[in-house]
Parts: structure tokens; C-alpha cells; sequence
């Protein structure tokens, strides 16, 4: 009699052990889906800091940790801003890329500056791999180099001007947890500067 109880009982035991063990495989996998693409290339990580700025469709401003799948967020296409949906937030946590910094200053300076700081300046930051949307098509933030051109959005004017690679500081912090947005135009600005989902 005991061993007909105990029989099943071990059985039920397995199969539970077995359900947890198969649970844990998918969320593992759900997480590898994030980071890797299916095939022989493996996609680099690219993101944000949590608090860097997503510029709304409305035109405000909110920190990429609190934008929603669904929202509309603005884009520029031919110096126009347009608004484009969120179709999906990345979250990383305790990524491995450092962030790199760029700092942008306008296309029409009249004083070239080599040294900090570089006033009026705009501090760009994001992995390496990120694309950012140039005057000579889409460049990784890695492949940036002094005089590069990038579009940044003017809330003030609704324009959209050009602002010039100054300095460019690789591995400039690590963040504990990080964003990416992948929205239905292929980019968004954040920081007011125009990136690429791709």
C-alpha cells in the first residue's frame, strides 16, 4: 500500500521539478531574445541611461524609463518633425557596454574648440553600437569622429538644425540599468538628437 502512495507522489514530484525547470528555460530564453538575434550575427547591446529624455509627440519630454509601448514619441524625416508608436520598450539591467559621450556643438560656431568646455554644448550619450542618424547617413556612436554633422530638434523653434561632433569620450560611465525603444518609423529623438532603431 505504501509504495502505491509514495510511487505517485515521487511521479507528481519530478513532474513539478520538471514544469519549474522548463519555466525557467523560457524566461532565460525570453531574456536571450533581447540581446540576440536568431542566425550567426549576434546583436550588440544599444541603449540609454534611464534618465535620457525622449521627446513625446506632444512635445514634452520624458525620461526613456517611463515611456510606454503604445506612446507616440517625435521623429524628424527632410527637417520635419513627425510622430511615430513605441512598439517595444528594452530594459537592460546591469548592462556590460559602457556608455560613450559626445559632445555636439553648433554647425555655425565661429570659434573651433578643442578643449573643454565646449559652450553651447550638447552632451550625447549611448553604447557604442548605437546609430545615430548623420549629414552622411547612419554611423554606430563608436565610428563618430570631430566634424561629423547630427540633427537636433529645437522645441523652442520646432526646427530641426545641425550640430557638430566635438569630443568624443569613449567609455565614459556604465549604468546599472539601461533602455531602448524600437518604434514603428525607425527612430526617435532622444536628448532632442535623432537616432535609429536599427
Amino acid at each position: 500500500m505504501r509504495k502505491k502512495i509514495i510511487i505517485p507522489f515521487l511521479s507528481l514530484l519530478s513532474f513539478t521539478a520538471m514544469a519549474q525547470a522548463d519555466n525557467g528555460a523560457t524566461a532565460d530564453l525570453r531574456t536571450g531574445i533581447t540581446r540576440k538575434v536568431s542566425g550567426k550575427e549576434k546583436k550588440q547591446d544599444k541603449y540609454f541611461c534611464a534618465s535620457a529624455t525622449v521627446t513625446m509627440a506632444d512635445g514634452t519630454i520624458k525620461p526613456i524609463r517611463d515611456v510606454k509601448v503604445g506612446e507616440k514619441v517625435k521623429t524628424c524625416h527632410e527637417g520635419k518633425s513627425i510622430a511615430t508608436e513605441v512598439k517595444e520598450v528594452e530594459v537592460y539591467h546591469n548592462p556590460n557596454a559602457a556608455l560613450t559621450a559626445v559632445y555636439l556643438r553648433p554647425v555655425n560656431e565661429t570659434v573651433a574648440r578643442e578643449t573643454w568646455p565646449l559652450v553651447p554644448a550638447v552632451l550625447f550619450e549611448a553604447t557604442p553600437h548605437h546609430q545615430v542618424t548623420t549629414d552622411k547617413g547612419s554611423k554606430t556612436m563608436k565610428q563618430l569622429s570631430k566634424n561629423d554633422v547630427l540633427y537636433h530638434y529645437e522645441p523652442s523653434t520646432g526646427q530641426v538644425s545641425s550640430w557638430k561632433v566635438g569630443i568624443v569620450h569613449t567609455n565614459a560611465r556604465k549604468v546599472e540599468t539601461a533602455y531602448n525603444l524600437t518604434t514603428e518609423d525607425g527612430s526617435y529623438l532622444i536628448e532632442n538628437v535623432l537616432v535609429s532603431n536599427n
